[in-house]
């Protein structure tokens, strides 16, 4: 019973957010408040609400939908309505219930047919609602009372006799703008009033939401009224208050929810405009007939054609269609921004080096010998100790240090051709008959095959049409074909033949040996004279854990007490879960790296922290390594720098959080840092120390000042 009293009140709270479209509980809380400003309207709102968010949890419709308000922001506006246009009696009770179960069908039946396209009904029950009231009133005798809606406040709240209507008006109708105030207006009509003071409070609500919801509405609305003024709309007999909120609704919906913020996203929400005015007139023309108002139908019937056109490309170029919204616009553009550099490999498969140990490449892509023109992009792989690729004189093979040493699968795959009849070549002799000399091909996908080429004769662990593991060991290096020392041959390539020609394909999470020691590096093609090694994580422990699905871990600091951490999944995707807190940290561990990915939550516990300091760690057999990386700036705020990025962040970024870390992946001790550069300076930075103990246990020191313990607790 309590469970479900409390699904209950989250879903009424996050159905009032869902009006524009955020996903933050105290948007909801204030919009709920604000509709309260006509108390009879308002109260007609909220009952609505309670009936259709109830009845679908009695009814065990879907979860997640109730939860998140989903089913409920329509009931909101229908009760909104109903309340402003009818008498409070007895009728008006009759008429709630009945009209909460109809939305509740409309919402069900909608949500059924557009939910395997993934497409939204965004306020499609709400207006066949409408329009069914307006119907059904025009048979009975009494009328609508539209003079609510369109001009006076008769059911404004007063407080102590206090009339908020005279405030409203002399307040902002005689000293605001008409451009401003129908802004104002257009938001109020969200909640089915024309009141500059509702507006105001909204708008407000928006801009301490989101920056960019602020301005995608404002500058829509701007463009839209410029446009109006310019059609010489009352021409046509509507006035622009009465569709102006179309607009808005648009940006909201398109430019901030379903959408990346981005340049594209905000240019197509203001080419939609001349779309809407269009629509709004012709509707308006036909529903005269049934003396029917327009209202939302531009918005909904635009936005729901517009997002079925582009989920109808082939390809996601921009605008980009958000498939995991985050609370904020901010929030979804700066993990999208952050994914698209952290994370541009998941777009490719993961193909690892295909040998082990450290090899340096010695001919790379466009090299100056035999990688040219349909076959440029290539490797040769060859073994060198302290600048040289052999002992002695090099007159032997076996002098070279890569001879016989194992070649290994890049990825997993089928052999597909094993070449194993030509003979190594004497050193410094080259076979220009049969240049590839002994060679295996694997098909990792379709138009997609790998060639290993110069391998040592009889040396293959693998024959066509068996499976191959990425690791595997598919032959020894040898100096086969046109080959005049050891080396190893690598390409990509879309034909199953060699000889093909080549196509450029990045390898993911190896290491790269410079100056400052081993470098991870996430997703590339190296270049000639690159020193290389391979990450061996397929068994690794992440500081000493087991990161599986109900592995759980214990954390305490002075700060923050004790909190009991759990490895959970969700769609295949794991995360660790602090119930205490209501706090999710995902992360994958694979390829020899552990890194988070995102983070929801409270930001003032050890999950935060843990977070921050270990975003991305590697846990390969690695001696001593070094990373960087991009933390999105949803995770970590700027300040008052942050709120002005917010504002131009669709446009371009000048601020950005960078992530260091250094270690060594068989324990010992790891230090890494957060920093936050506006223009490239860096005005903010926070530290941390990781030392392993003893136990499976690990200490994280933040800035010298707080200290968190966390370690695998008993109950795994």
């Amino acid at each position: 019973m309590l469970d479900h009293l409390n699904i209950l009140v989250r879903s009424v709270r996050n159905s009032y957010s869902a009006l524009v479209f955020s996903r933050d509980s105290w948007v909801g809380v204030a919009l709920l408040l604000v509709t309260m400003l006509y108390p009879m309207s308002g109260l007609c709102g909220l009952l609505c609400c309670l009936l259709v968010n109830g009845l679908s949890i009695l009814l065990s419709l879907n979860r997640f939908k109730v939860v998140n308000g989903l089913y409920g922001f329509n009931a909101v506006i229908v009760g909104v309505a109903v309340g402003t246009l009818f008498p409070c009696n007895a009728s008006l009770i009759v008429m709630i219930f009945a009209l909460s179960v109809l939305v509740l069908l409309f919402i069900a039946g909608l949500d059924g047919i557009l939910e395997k396209y993934r497409l939204p009904y965004l306020v499609f029950p709400f207006l066949c609602c409408l329009w069914i009231v307006i119907l059904l009133t025009q048979q009975m005798d009494g009328e609508i009372i539209f003079d609510c809606v369109f001009g006076e406040h008769d059911s404004m709240l007063s407080i102590c006799g206090f009339s908020l209507s005279a405030f409203s008006d002399h307040l902002f109708w005689l000293s605001l703008p008409k451009w401003l105030t129908s802004y104002f207006l257009g938001l109020s009509c969200v909640l089915f009033r024309q009141d500059v003071l509702v507006g105001f409070l909204l708008a407000l609500i928006l801009l301490c939401y989101s920056r960019i919801a602020f301005l995608y509405t404002f500058v829509s609305h701007l463009l839209a009224y410029a446009l109006y003024v310019l059609m010489d709309g009352d021409l046509f007999h509507i006035p622009y208050v009465c569709f102006g909120f179309n607009f808005i609704l648009t940006a909201l919906a398109l430019g901030c929810c379903y959408l990346v913020p981005s340049k594209g996203s905000f240019l197509w929400t203001l080419l939609l405009i001349p779309v809407q005015f269009i629509v709004v007139y012709a509707s308006t023309r036909l529903l005269t007939y049934l003396y029917l108002p327009t209202f939302s139908l531009s918005f909904c019937l635009v936005s729901l054609l517009f997002l079925t056109m582009l989920k109808m490309r082939g390809t996601s170029s921009s605008p980009t269609l958000s498939y995991f919204l985050e609370r904020t616009p901010e929030e979804n553009l700066y993990q999208h921004q952050a994914s698209l550099h952290r994370f541009k490999w998941y777009n490719y498969l993961s193909f690892d080096l295909p040998f082990c140990g450290n090899w340096t490449v010695s001919q790379g892509p466009h090299g100056a010998y035999t990688h040219k023109d349909q076959w440029a992009d290539a490797w040769d792989f060859v073994v060198e100790a302290d600048g040289k690729q052999f002992r002695g004189d090099g007159s032997r093979l076996e002098d070279y240090y890569c001879y016989g040493k194992p070649v290994m699968a890049p990825g997993d795959g089928w052999v597909v051709y094993v070449e194993n009849n030509v003979d190594d070549n004497p050193v410094g002799v080259s076979n220009k008959v049969q240049n590839w000399g002994n060679y295996v091909i694997i098909k990792h996908g379709d138009d997609l095959y790998s060639l290993l080429a110069h391998l040592k004769r009889d040396s293959f662990l693998c024959e066509v049409g068996q499976h191959l593991s990425k690791g595997d060991i598919v032959a020894l290096c040898g100096n086969t074909g046109l080959s005049p020392y050891p080396h190893l041959h690598f390409q990509f390539q879309s034909a199953p033949y060699a000889g093909a020609p080549t196509i450029a394909y990045p390898l993911v999470n190896y290491m790269e040996v410079g100056a400052d020691g081993p470098r991870l590096c996430s997703c590339g093609m190296p270049g000639e004279g690159s020193s290389l090694f391979n990450l061996n994580g397929k068994n690794a422990r992440p500081f000493g854990f087991l990161f599986v699905k109900g592995a759980r871990f214990v954390s305490s600091s002075d700060r923050f007490g004790e909190a009991e951490w759990v490895v959970r999944e969700e769609y295949g995707y794991s995360f660790l879960y602090d119930e205490r807190n209501d706090s999710k940290a995902w992360f994958s561990c694979k390829e020899g790296v552990f890194e988070f990915q995102r983070y929801e939550g409270d930001r003032k516990c050890a999950l935060y922290y843990f977070f921050l300091s270990h975003f991305k760690t590697v846990v390969g057999d690695v001696e001593h390594w070094t990373l960087t990386d991009e933390v999105p700036l949803s995770i970590r705020r700027a300040g008052f720098w942050g709120y002005l990025q917010d504002l131009v962040a669709p446009f371009f970024f000048f601020v950005k959080n960078s992530f260091q870390a250094d270690g060594a992946s068989a324990g010992g001790e790891m230090r890494s840092s957060v920093s936050t550069s506006v223009w490239g300076r860096v005005v903010s930075s926070l530290s941390f120390r990781t030392v392993c103990k003893p136990g499976n246990s690990i200490e994280i020191e933040v800035e010298g000042a707080l200290k968190i313990s966390i370690s695998s607790s008993p109950t795994l």
